[in-house]
């Protein structure tokens, strides 16, 4: 896969550390998009912040004492598969997804965060999962073409859908589930997935009917579809991000004539009427969309390789760029930038180690704290391999008190907010970037003085 237009230059650390990518908590808060390393809450679909890459509890001030409880789960799939095994955390429960005995389906499996306890465990009929969402009484999971809604509690399945398109066009999305909850009830009512109708799925052929799909939160039926002419499959995979009022869209769009050139729309959707309250054009494709207030952040990305951090801000006519800032990373990993937000900075991973905080308001650096290269390997020849230092993705999460930060090689350490003061660290494993997988990775999930590792063998240990 060529994300960044050098597929030939050191493809082993672009694919592993693509995977270290994917376990990023920086990702829009009200999709509760299922990736590793998550960092999801329960949805907010109040007007004001949708950033799940806060978390709202009291970070670990000091280094924590040792493992407070610890427990096993089951075998995971972690740096081996990307479709399979990324444990996810959900309002106090632990869910993960492995291959079932003949290695066909996905198979989820729901333990007690607390306890450990299996509470139950059941066959998606999936064979990889594209999402996976919650709206605190339903879990939601998708493929390419299949939507699927399970009861949290039980497991059982509420739903499957699988939108029909007339031959030889199948229906394609492009995306994470976004949903709307309904106040009344507090349980998605609606579901929102970019998509199209397309000829060949796998190649991403001839589309047709491209826009925003609406489904029924109730049954998985089509209620509808916002039409976007422009909105382009194969370019990228678009963001919707919800706040309850509003839907915001980054919609990527291109034609014959521009392409290589990106661009993408910026738009808001009344939910309401799902008519347009304001549209931007922006050069490149905006991605990993979050709302802080009145603000949207996202990382904005051109021909694959430049990237820049976009802060703008929403008012009653519509919204204008408060400041951009280009990212100066080095490191491979392929289309993904480590960022968080909380309500006075971004943070942002720089080139060699650096991590940065930024003034919301203005972009301007406060401060800055290099962390130091994870040692890699690399074939060097047909039967030699040599040491190289690499600069892996961290993953950055904001507590109300601590910044969290993953060094990219088994290292958790935390941050002050405000000064970057290093608080303490705990190397939790020596992770391996290899040439087909990668070993000693672990998801991290913040609670209250306290977080929660999980390994790839299963085993959970809470430290405090």
């Amino acid at each position: 896969m060529n994300t960044n237009g050098r597929s030939g230059k050191r493809p082993w650390v672009i694919a592993g550390l693509l995977v270290l990518g994917l376990l990023s908590t920086s990702m829009t808060g009200c999709r509760n998009k299922a990736t590793p390393g998550t960092v999801n809450s329960t949805n907010k679909t109040t007007s004001g912040t949708v950033n799940s890459s806060f978390v709202d509890v009291n970070g670990l001030l000091v280094a924590p004492a040792g493992v407070a409880a610890s427990y096993p789960t089951e075998e995971l799939n972690m740096g081996n598969d990307l479709n399979a095994g990324f444990p996810q955390f959900f309002d106090g429960v632990i869910y993960t997804f492995s291959y079932g005995t003949n290695y066909e389906n996905v198979q989820m499996t729901a333990w007690g965060q607390a306890t450990g306890r299996k509470l139950w465990s059941v066959d998606t009929g999936l064979n990889w999962i594209m999402s996976f969402v919650s709206d605190g009484k339903h879990l939601f999971l998708h493929t390419n073409n299949i939507f699927y809604c399970v009861d949290k509690k039980t497991g059982a399945t509420v739903w499957k859908s699988t939108p029909m398109a007339t031959s030889p066009y199948v229906f394609g999305l492009n995306g994470e589930i976004v949903l709307h909850i309904n106040k009344q009830s507090n349980a998605a009512d609606r579901l929102y997935v970019l998509g199209a109708e397309v000829k060949n799925l796998d190649t991403g052929g001839e589309q047709r009917n491209p826009g925003i799909y609406i489904l029924d939160g109730a049954d998985g039926k089509l209620l509808g579809r916002i039409d976007w002419p422009a909105l382009t499959l194969s370019n990228g995979s678009g963001e919707l991000l919800c706040d309850g009022a509003t839907l915001y869209a980054s919609i990527p769009e291109s034609t014959e004539a521009e392409y290589p050139v990106q661009k993408s729309s910026l738009v808001a959707f009344d939910l309401t009427t799902n008519k347009i309250l304001w549209q931007e054009s922006v050069d490149g494709e905006g991605r990993n969309l979050v709302k802080q207030g009145n603000m949207l952040i996202f990382v904005r990305s051109a021909m694959y390789s430049d990237r820049w951090i976009d802060v703008w801000q929403i008012n009653a006519n519509g919204a204008t760029r408060l400041w951009t800032r280009k990212v100066d990373a080095t490191f491979e990993i392929g289309s993904f930038t480590p960022f968080a937000v909380d309500n006075t900075h971004v943070y942002l991973q720089g080139s060699e180690g650096k991590l940065m905080a930024l003034d919301l308001g203005t972009g301007k650096e406060t401060w800055n704290y290099r962390f130091a290269p994870t040692k890699g390997s690399v074939l060097d020849g047909p039967n030699t391999i040599k040491s190289i230092d690499t600069y892996p993705a961290m993953t950055l999460t904001t507590t109300r008190d601590v910044l969290y930060v993953q060094d990219g090689g088994g290292l958790v350490a935390a941050l002050d907010p405000t000064t970057g003061k290093r608080l303490w660290d705990k190397r939790i494993s020596n992770l391996q970037i290899g040439e087909k997988s990668t070993s000693g990775m672990f998801v991290f999930q913040p609670v209250d003085k306290g977080f929660y590792i999980i390994t790839s063998d299963g085993k959970v240990d809470l430290w405090k």
